[in-house]
């Protein structure tokens, strides 16, 4: 298991030549994702500056002209390709969905097409520093395939607000409170991999609390304690608190760990990764995260322990187009057998607002047992955002 666990973390460190949006645009010179978003540790709507950078260096100029100046591009970035006249209130909308292809290319192939998103925002900000922020999402949340026709289902509803804060921010730090991600670890889009659900930080996994912001030219920090979603039931509440921390060892070198506990009614779990996210030169990039879960369950008293990791590599091929490599590994401590996920995908911006991407995934699961043969599971997104 050691093996496992510094193979590629040693990889990224002698392969370093130099000690917004996605985390992988560290290649792009982007450590923070403050520098994109209003709230600091990444997700939700885009701030101007990150607009006029995915407008300007992100998407892809094909369909531009070649006479139109990039600064022409930026003025273009706000809602609905306006330039926006006044300073204190931002409108956004996305959308994103995903064709999902199960068993691909097999006989028992399913294809089922999901809107994962579609979500409207208004963000406020105030101040001669625009130092006080409001914000709030709200959108369409699909019941997860899992609980689809069971009892559950009817008790969810489809359309809620998916953040909503206040902030204030001064120089490098900030305090923010209201419904908002946890901080930890890499926030990754990719909502299925097991770094996001193994310590149970998916897409509608939010919940209401005071978080604190730091970010220096040393390290950056993020701390919360939250009570749960106040829109589940009391008994559902996850209550806990975690932290996320970075250090900047080096031109965009960004190692770090992050610390989670929580518990409610009937589940009590503790979650510890240590992660690295570092540019391979202009554009290019890599991230790994590694981390170990304990979940207890107060009514039948037992004990999961959860070892997970994540690695992906991003190649800038062009302006707009990246492809991305990922290695995912999941592993109950309980059991001989673990899961290894794998593939390639496929990222383009062809235009300002448009992003697509493919991703063939094969998870194939090692067991001393028992042979299972493999999955391939083809998933083709497209995300608007005005």
């Amino acid at each position: 298991m050691l093996k496992l666990f510094f193979i590629p973390f040693l990889f990224i460190v002698f392969s370093t030549k130099n000690a917004r949006a996605y985390p992988h645009y560290i290649g792009h010179g982007y450590n923070s994702c403050i520098t994109c978003h209003a709230n600091p540790m990444g997700n939700g709507p885009l701030n101007d500056y990150g607009r006029a950078f995915a407008a300007t260096a992100v998407a892809s100029r094909s369909f531009e002209s070649v006479h139109k100046p990039e600064e022409k591009l930026g003025e273009e970035s706000g809602f609905f390709f306006k330039k926006y006249q006044q300073n204190i209130f931002r409108p956004f909308i996305g959308y994103r969905g995903m064709l999902l292809k199960r068993n691909f290319g097999k006989p028992n192939e399913e294809t089922e097409y999901i809107n994962m998103q579609l979500d409207a925002s208004a963000q406020f900000k105030y101040g001669d520093k625009d130092q006080w922020i409001a914000s709030y999402t709200f959108g369409y949340t699909p019941i997860p395939r899992s609980l689809k026709n069971t009892p559950q289902a009817k008790t969810m509803d489809e359309y809620k607000s998916r953040e909503h804060y206040v902030g204030y921010r001064m120089a490098n730090w900030g305090v923010y409170m209201g419904l908002l991600d946890k901080p930890f670890g890499i926030r990754i889009v990719e909502h299925s991999a097991y770094s996001r659900t193994t310590p149970l930080l998916n897409m509608n996994d939010q919940s209401h609390g005071v978080m604190a912001h730091l970010n220096t030219e040393w390290f950056e920090l993020g701390v919360n304690s939250f009570v749960g979603n106040l829109a589940q039931e009391k008994s559902l509440r996850q209550v806990g608190a975690s932290t996320m921390m970075e250090f900047n060892a080096g031109e965009n070198f960004r190692p770090g760990f992050s610390l989670l506990t929580s518990e409610n009614d009937f589940l009590k779990m503790n979650a510890k990764a240590v992660h690295l996210r570092t540019s391979m030169g202009k554009g290019h990039s890599l991230m790994t995260e590694w981390g170990v879960t304990n979940k207890e369950s107060k009514a039948a008293k037992t004990n999961r322990r959860e070892l997970y990791g994540f690695l992906q590599g991003h190649l800038r091929a062009d302006r707009g187009l990246y492809v991305l490599n990922s290695l995912e590994y999941y592993k109950k401590t309980s059991e001989k057998n673990y899961k290894v996920r794998f593939g390639p995908s496929v990222q383009y911006f062809p235009m300002n607002r448009v992003e697509l991407r493919a991703d063939l995934y094969n998870t194939r699961t090692f067991s001393t047992e028992k042979s299972t043969p493999d999955t391939w599971d083809f998933l083709g997104q497209v995300h608007l955002w005005f």
